[in-house]
């Protein structure tokens, strides 16, 4: 087996806190003996990408690939996209982004398992189900429309706080939530075409178009560090689950959001279409805004499916997928 670590310097605003983890690393193996290893510090989004399938292909054959995500969701989405397609690759991670997503349905409480090496260096695997758009892969979720301009814009406000000193760098790891709120209210009143965007729906063969805000498509129950309405989701039934907000105005919306960000099941009932599918295609005379566990593509129609355990994810708990819990 071969070891390899993907760290995401972004992750860490302290140079120190990152130097310590890969000096633990070095001293964790070095008490192993035939024990292969390696690590690579990303250097730009997708570099993990496109590093691993180069990296994978230099291994004798049959060699099983673990390949851990040190950082956020950002690190775990460019590993699990270039590990996709290899034989014997695993999937591991240890946390270190400020929400986490995926690994929070193992339990809030549990994530310190995942955290050390010598849990994660024995524990087994268990299989995951995947998103697939095209060439592109995801775990927790796709979001269309109106929200992905939301993320889109909170992005681009983090990214100018980090650029500047410590105490910025703080705030943009420490209020999210506030520069999400912030970003809801300025996308919402700022584009009358994203909120009533017109969409051409194929539902596993059920057409169903409209004017709509967008679509929330989920395959694990948390995002933006919270859970969302569908408390049910798990990554491993083989079904994603679609929430799509009714056509509502503005003050309607507003009124909506603070039940819907609470988890809020009347929310769900009462604002939303749900939907559980395994493939679906998406058609719009305006570019489609999607976020896929966090990052932003634009594409002019979208044909996304489930695919059905094609993830073998190391669980360091060994304990299994909780789903959401009652944190």
């Amino acid at each position: 087996m071969m070891h390899l670590f993907i760290l995401n310097p972004k992750s860490f605003w302290n140079k120190w806190k990152q130097t310590q983890i890969l000096n633990r690393i070095q001293s964790f193996f070095s008490t192993i003996e035939n024990t292969d290893y390696d690590i690579h510090v990303s250097r730009f989004p997708r570099d993990a990408a496109g590093f691993i399938p180069v990296f994978a292909k230099a291994l004798p054959k049959q060699t099983v690939l673990r390949v851990y995500a040190i950082g956020g969701d950002g690190i775990l989405f460019d590993c699990l996209n270039g590990i996709m397609g290899l034989e014997n690759a695993e999937l591991a991670v240890i946390p270190y982004g400020h929400t986490n997503n995926f690994i929070r349905g193992f339990g809030k409480s549990e994530e310190i398992f995942f955290k050390r090496l010598a849990l994660q260096y024995n524990a087994p695997i268990i299989p995951m189900d995947v998103i697939r758009c095209g060439n592109i892969y995801a775990l927790s979720h796709c979001i269309i429309g109106t929200e992905a301009e939301v993320v889109r814009s909170v992005e681009r406000i983090r990214e100018k706080m980090q650029k500047g000193n410590s105490l910025s760098r703080w705030m943009a790891r420490k209020l999210h939530s506030m520069l999400y709120y912030f970003s809801v209210f300025s996308v919402i009143f700022g584009s009358n075409k994203l909120t009533l965007q017109q969409y051409d729906l194929d539902v596993d063969g059920e057409a169903l178009s409209g004017v709509y805000m967008g679509f929330d498509i989920y395959n694990s129950p948390y995002i933006n560090g919270s859970r969302h309405p569908v408390k049910k989701t798990m990554p491993n039934d083989g079904m994603l689950d679609m929430i799509i907000p009714r056509k509502q105005g503005r003050r309607q919306f507003f009124s909506m959001l603070p039940l819907f960000v609470s988890e809020s099941q009347r929310a769900l009932s009462r604002h939303f279409i749900y939907k559980q599918f395994r493939k679906i295609k998406i058609y719009s005379t305006e570019i489609l805004r999607v976020n896929m566990d966090g990052i932003i593509f634009f594409e002019p129609s979208l044909e996304l499916e489930l695919l059905p355990s094609a993830l073998r994810f190391v669980d360091a708990t060994r304990r299994g997928y909780k789903g959401a819990g009652d944190d």
